[in-house]
């Protein structure tokens, strides 16, 4: 026993004088003969050591972190993280100011042009000039964070096949779109990155040359179909000049001549709640308390807070059929479609739908058509849902059969459905690893195939009748937009009774994270990062903030968004993997998705129960203030043995 005791104070003691000597190095008193100095480059120091980005370095030196903070994003560069650069050249920037010259934003492309030196009045500052620094630097770093390597090429050629998104935004807060490059292996955000100057490594991040200024458009999407119809007309007028004119956009003239004659421009012009932005920066939407039991990654404690999102942002998904589809469709020869004055196309195309029912019995029939009851209106608003959907998460893979996030293999069929605008309709995204007809990796709209669901059934394709065959969404030529994304589909997506009954003899399957488009706008829902501040968010009360339209906050409740996603070897076992965590004396109200159709519908809640939950009553009604009790009260303790 006494040998035993004494190796336990032995052991004990290491840590102890580990401590001790950690100590006594961060005291002032510095031994420098023993001190050993890195001598490798930072982001900053690599590239002022280089002239080809002395352009780069002198905005790094102007531009601040953030609308809050008087500090140098060179200064940044020069500290402790892990961030990933996109450099652009001095020929870059140059390039990029003769774009914005021949747009007309300046009149000559140099930075002494007088439009960058024109001081705004209110502000006292040259409020272009800012602007156009901030975008070229904000757009061209990310902030890995602590825990998270800093891209390399090996990461960007998993997203470049599929055109994906990187899954950390850059600091204009913007995610980058990657795919194969135009003369070299990869791009980002419209940029070549060099194959020779990239994978730079610094003791900071690492550096990758690009060969433009990254600058997503800051259009948005009402502003956007508007432009359309604006440039449509300064273009015929120059045609009827004789003058050569470049068509831009017109691929989707057709649907934005549907968009504004349905009144949907303003709508579409909103891309986020600054209010929101407001009260955080102003300390009034504190972060939620330590979540009692969820255990973070890499956060300051072993029990993470609930943060805050960000921002609220507000975006859309649109699914379209192209000029060309309705072309086709209304009878014309191809390319005369932009020769037609828009509201006559907008009425060809609601005669259109009226005569091939493309709408529900109920719906109006005159040309009202800003009229949530109008049948051309309710067609437009189907093809749109309320949230900013990247493609790779139309569908979501997680804890299907044979999937996980190391090997991410595509094989069971995945699904999930959504609440459209106007007429709230549901909507219903699908991808198979391979249908019944041979395609692979394609996500459907509306496909309703006859799958392997049986006890022991794998989820694939056994067939799919020729009417539930749904339409694929197409990935080519998707319009960059600050707020939207717009996907083109082959074939016409509409909503009338017999769709409605289609999907009344539908198990519809939601996970209740689908339910809130913030979620997934904000980046918030199934975030593919393992940082604690991404695998857990907090939700204000909604007396101090409603962040979630469809969902009510009670006093004293603290609601906790948790992603599951843990690491790539480690994840839970949920159905794809997030939870919503609601803690304390709570009380949530929150809006569920429509039915198809009218009938009787047996509602089923699935969770996941073990001895770390509560016990809660459900209500569930018409009239949120007045909701009946659904049964007795639900004890969430049970695990599963209790519940067999």
């Amino acid at each position: 026993m006494n040998i035993v005791s004494k190796m336990k104070q032995f052991l004990l003691l290491l840590p102890m004088v580990a401590g001790m000597a950690l100590t006594q190095s961060c005291t002032e008193n510095i031994d420098t003969s023993a001190r050993y100095t890195f001598t490798g480059y930072t982001i900053i120091s690599y590239l002022e050591s280089h002239e080809a980005y002395s352009e780069y370095c002198a905005l790094l030196d102007t531009v601040n972190i953030s609308d809050f903070s008087d500090s140098k994003v060179s200064q940044l560069l020069s500290a402790r993280g892990q961030y990933t650069c996109f450099a652009p050249t001095n020929e870059a920037i140059q390039n990029y100011l003769i774009h914005l010259a021949d747009s007309g934003l300046i009149s000559e492309p140099t930075w002494d042009a007088p439009e960058f030196k024109a001081v705004d009045p209110e502000t006292g500052k040259c409020e272009l000039l800012e602007l156009v620094r901030k975008t070229i630097v904000h757009n061209s770093l990310i902030n890995n964070g602590d825990n998270i390597e800093a891209y390399q090429t090996g990461d960007i050629s998993e997203k470049a096949i599929d055109k994906a998104m990187l899954s950390l935004p850059n600091m204009m807060n913007r995610k980058l779109q990657v795919t194969e490059g135009n003369g070299t292996k990869y791009a980002v955000g419209g940029a070549n990155i060099s194959d020779t100057e990239c994978n730079i490594y610094t003791i900071n991040g690492r550096i990758h040359q690009v060969d433009k200024v990254i600058a997503p458009s800051t259009q948005t999407a009402g502003d956007w179909f508007q432009k359309n119809l604006d440039d449509r007309k300064q273009n015929n007028a120059r045609s009827r000049n004789g003058e050569e004119v470049q068509e831009q956009g017109f691929r989707f003239y057709t649907l934005s001549s549907l968009i504004i004659a349905c009144g949907l421009k303003d709508t579409l012009n909103q891309a986020e709640d600054e209010l929101y932005y407001q009260k955080l920066m102003k300390g009034d939407l504190p972060d939620l308390p330590q979540h009692p039991t969820f255990k973070g990654n890499g956060g300051p404690t072993p029990r993470s807070p609930g943060v805050m999102p960000e921002r609220r942002y507000i975006g859309f998904t649109i699914f379209a059929e192209d000029d060309a589809w309705w072309e086709k469709a209304l009878g014309l020869e191809e390319g005369s479609i932009t020769g037609i004055e828009p509201e006559e196309l907008v009425d060809m195309v609601n005669d259109f739908v009226i005569a091939n029912n493309y709408h529900l019995s109920s719906a109006t029939t005159d040309r009202n058509y800003t009229n949530a009851n109008n049948a051309l209106h309710q067609f437009v608003t189907y093809h749109m849902l309320p949230a900013k959907i990247e493609y790779g998460k139309l569908v979501i893979h997680f804890n299907e059969l044979w999937y996980n996030l190391t090997d991410m293999i595509k094989k069971a069929s995945v699904f999930d459905f959504y609440t459209t605008m106007g007429k709230r309709r549901l909507l219903k995204t699908y991808e198979a690893s391979q249908t019944c007809d041979g395609k692979r990796n394609v996500i459907y709209l509306n496909r309703f195939p006859n799958l392997s669901n049986g006890r022991d059934g794998d989820y694939t394709e056994l067939g799919c009748d020729p009417e539930k065959q749904g339409i694929a969404i197409l990935t080519d030529n998707v319009p960059e937009l600050y707020n939207t994304y717009i996907y083109r589909i082959e074939d016409c997506l509409y909503y009338n009774d017999q769709v409605a009954e289609t999907f009344g003899k539908e198990r519809i399957r939601i996970d209740v994270s689908t339910f809130f488009k913030e979620l997934m706008t904000n980046d918030i829902r199934a975030n593919e990062n393992f940082e604690y501040n991404h695998q857990a968010k907090g939700m204000p009360q909604s007396n101090k903030y409603n962040y979630l339209e469809d969902c009510e906050i009670s006093e004293n409740t603290n609601f906790y968004y948790l992603t599951g996603r843990v690491s790539k070897t480690a994840t839970w076992t949920n159905y794809q993997g997030d939870e919503l965590n609601v803690v304390g004396n709570y009380e949530m109200t929150m809006k569920l998705p429509p039915v198809p159709k009218d009938g009787v519908y047996e509602l089923r809640m699935g969770l996941s129960a073990n001895n770390m939950r509560g016990m809660c009553q459900v209500y569930w009604g018409t009239n949120k203030d007045a909701l009946p009790a659904a049964g007795i009260p639900f004890d969430m303790r049970m695990g599963g043995k209790a519940l067999k």
